[in-house]
């Protein structure tokens, strides 16, 4: 099933068994061209995902964050907030 995959790619970078850069690529490539259908709560917490992704940025600093710009400390957070979300549904 879907969800397993990006609980896998999340839990990984989350433990830090692959890198910032690993999990920007990886993401954003299979979300971008994933074939499945995914549900609407899916969705809707991998889309949260896919936008902090794509708001990293490796130069931004913790505590400079903007609505535009996120530092790998804020990734993390959001993701590890995403990985809950996905835990919690009844898939």
């Amino acid at each position: 099933m879907v969800v397993y995959k990006y609980k896998k790619l999340i839990g990984d970078f989350i433990n830090k068994a692959i890198t910032v850069e690993d999990f920007e690529r990886n993401y954003l490539n299979s979300f971008k061209n994933e074939t499945e259908r995914i549900d609407n709560a899916l969705f809707d917490i991998l889309n949260d995902v896919f936008e902090a992704v794509d708001c990293y940025w490796h130069e931004c600093l913790p505590g400079q964050e903007t609505d535009f710009t996120i530092s790998e400390q804020q990734l993390r957070n959001e993701v590890s907030e995403a990985l809950i979300k996905l835990n919690n549904l009844l898939i």
